[in-house]
């Protein structure tokens, strides 16, 4: 039986296991890396669980596991940079906080 090859709960399972793949990489990394990664992984996680656990609309289960996907490769990203590199970056736009009015 063939259909039963390509379901989405085979597509989350091999989500999960990227998850979990990069969750020990990302453990075996030193500070501050390793303290900006873990953060990200547990929201990660949380979307997960939510396609894992939760009965969701098609939509909402394409959306949640694209999100996943993006998220994981900018960690894979994360992930294998080297230390040094990661502390002489600067952040990103999204991450810099902006002022809503001079002083």
């Amino acid at each position: 039986m063939l259909f039963g090859l390509f379901t989405f709960a085979r597509k989350v399972r091999k989500l999960r296991k990227k998850w979990d793949r990069l969750r020990e990489k990302a453990l075996k990394k030193k500070q501050p890396l390793k303290e900006d990664i873990l953060p990200k992984m547990d929201l990660i996680e949380n979307n997960l669980r939510i396609l894992e656990e939760r009965k969701v609309s098609r939509v909402e289960r394409s959306r949640l596991a694209k999100e996943i996907e993006i998220d994981l490769e900018g960690i894979k990203a994360m992930v294998k940079m080297k230390e040094e590199e990661y502390s002489h970056q600067e952040p990103a736009p999204s991450q810099q906080r902006y002022q809503t009015r001079p002083k």
